[in-house]
Formats: structure tokens, sequence, C-alpha cells
């Protein structure tokens, strides 16, 4: 805690005869713990990824023009003469805290703790966890737009229930099956990667899956699949070599047996990772989509997925205020 704060603390208290220099010292530790100053390291980091235009007007004639008290470098628009950081008009403009702890927030996010646990083990707000979750959010919204995958592509659907609340009824009773009481997801994976596209509800059809796997299999790729009859279009449209293993096959094999297994395995690990953030909002399903592509997707340990998600969204130039999160349909 910085002197005069400290100060002003001290003679909070001065007045009251309960008053003691260990209340001050442990809320001057709190505060600190709480608001620690950005390290060396981090200021280094953050410089390092060098701005290539000015985030006000888009001009590329820019120019170095010193570092400001906090050390982060600083820059010049030729063009509209404002100045600006690395980290101006990001989802970390204005930070109040240091970029340490957006790395503690997200390991734990891709670690697939809870959005409360995060917030909680970070020493943050739960609305600030929420807050923090939709510049996620934003960060990911396009991750999955120019995703092509190639080679040997195993598809298929899964579902996910709709709220309680929103089921449909006929006669006053609830509809089963794949119903429009079920979200359908159309999913690809190359063994490595995976696509994962929110379609609608209810039964697949030859639309829904032209509107989710178009553009996103490369043309002569073989199109693996377990026979659904809406796939026919997507392989004669598509240019792809069509393989079927009827699920009337592959019932009861065991996952290293199954030919199916590599796009099973994508939906097991979803279905785990949204049973861990269970009371989330079916409204923002296709960005709960994006963030588990991007942590399935993305190469190394929970900390390497962290240091690639900031240098995107460093480079991405969006900020999302928390006045403007705060209004009841951004929070969703």
């Amino acid at each position: 805690m910085k002197e005069k704060q400290l100060k002003a603390l001290g003679a909070k208290f001065s007045g009251s005869s309960k008053s003691s220099p260990m209340m001050v010292s442990t809320l001057a530790e709190w505060y600190d713990a709480k608001h620690r100053e950005a390290s060396n390291d981090e200021i280094s980091f953050i410089n390092s990824l060098e701005a290539d235009c000015c985030p006000y007007c888009g001009s590329r004639s820019i120019r170095k023009d010193g570092l400001k008290k906090s050390g982060l470098r600083c820059y010049e628009c030729a063009w509209c003469g404002r100045k600006f950081t690395p980290i101006t008009n990001t989802i970390f403009d204005s930070r109040k805290i240091p970029l340490s702890e957006w790395v503690e927030y997200l390991s734990h996010l891709f670690e697939l703790h809870s959005v409360a646990t995060s917030a909680s083990d970070n020493r943050n707000a739960d609305s600030t966890g929420r807050y923090w979750l939709s510049k996620v959010f934003m960060v990911l919204r396009g991750y999955q737009d120019a995703m092509v995958l190639s080679g040997k592509v195993w598809a298929d659907e899964t579902y996910i229930p709709r709220w309680k609340t929103k089921r449909i009824t006929k006669d006053g009773k609830e509809l089963r099956g794949l119903s429009r009481n079920q979200f359908a997801i159309y999913s690809l994976t190359d063994g490595d990667r995976c696509f994962l596209k929110l379609v609608g509800v209810g039964k697949p059809s030859e639309a829904k899956a032209m509107k989710a796997y178009s553009g996103r299999i490369a043309k002569g790729s073989v199109f693996v699949h377990d026979g659904e009859r809406s796939h026919g279009i997507v392989m004669k449209e598509l240019g792809l070599i069509g393989k079927s293993h009827k699920t009337e096959e592959t019932k009861g094999l065991s996952d290293k047996d199954n030919p199916m297994e590599p796009i099973n395995e994508v939906h097991r690990e979803l279905k785990k990772f949204l049973s861990r953030h269970g009371g989330y909002s079916r409204e923002n399903l296709q960005d709960w989509l994006n963030l588990f592509a991007f942590i399935f997707n993305t190469p190394g340990d929970k900390y390497q997925k962290a240091q690639i998600f900031i240098e995107m969204a460093i480079k991405m130039r969006m900020r999302l205020r928390f006045r403007e999160w705060a209004k009841p349909k951004m929070r969703g």
C-alpha cells in the first residue's frame, strides 16, 4: 500500500479507542494482496507485444514515444495524434489489477474450474469472474470462423437439454427424444482439433448439416460418420469421401476399438466441461462451445494456454466496460 494511503487508513482509525497498529497493518496487507502493482516481468511481456497500428483510427503510421510512469511502452499516431500503449482498447485496458491475476483466472478456467471457484481462488468477487468471462467470450467469438479441417474428419451431433422452464409439451406431456427440448450441436474433429456449432434444436436435417459443416472440411477429405441420412448432402456438396460406421455396428465396442472414438472423445470432454459450469445460460451456449474448442485445440498446459489467449486478446483491440456489461441484456 502506498504511503499516503497507509497514513489515511491510520487517520481513519486514530479516533477510535479500539484502533491498533495491527488493524491498520492487516488491512494494508489485504489491500496489497488484492491490488499489487504490475511486476517488471509483466511490463516487459506487455511491451514485447509491439503495436502495429493505432487502436483509435487504424493507421499504421505510428512511432514509439517513450515510456509511461508504469514502464509501459507508449506510442503516438502520426495520423490522429493520439497516444496509446500495447493494451489500449483491449480487454485489459484501464485495468486496476495486474495482468498476472488474469493468468491465474485463465489457468483455473482452462483447467475446467467453475467461474465461481476461479473468481474465489483469485480473491475476486463473483461478479468480477462473470465480467471477465464475458470478456473471454468476446475475444473467442470468432475463434472457429476460419477453421477448416482436412484429411480424415469425424462428424457427429450431440444434444444439450434446454432449461426446465422452457420445455415444450404436447397434451401436458413433455416431448421425448431429439425434440425441440434439445439443442443440437454439430461437431467435427480431425483427431487433433475440434469444431463445434450450435444449429437450432431437434432432429438432424440436411439444411442444418450444411449450415454447420459447409466451409469447414477441405474438399477430398475422408468424412467419417455414423450413417445419419443428412450427412449424404454434405458429402455430395463438399466433395468428400464418405466412410460410414452405423451406431448399431459400434454399439458395445470399447473406446479403443470404436472407429468413432475421436468424435466420441470430444463429446465426452464437452459434457464434462459443461457440467462444471452447470449454471451457464443457454443463450450463451455458442460462446461456451467456442471456449471449449479453444481449450481443446490449444496445445500446452493451462499456463501456456493462458499466454496464448492473452497474446490473442491484446492483438484484437476490443474492450468491454463494466458499466456496459452490467446492463441486464449484456450479462445474460
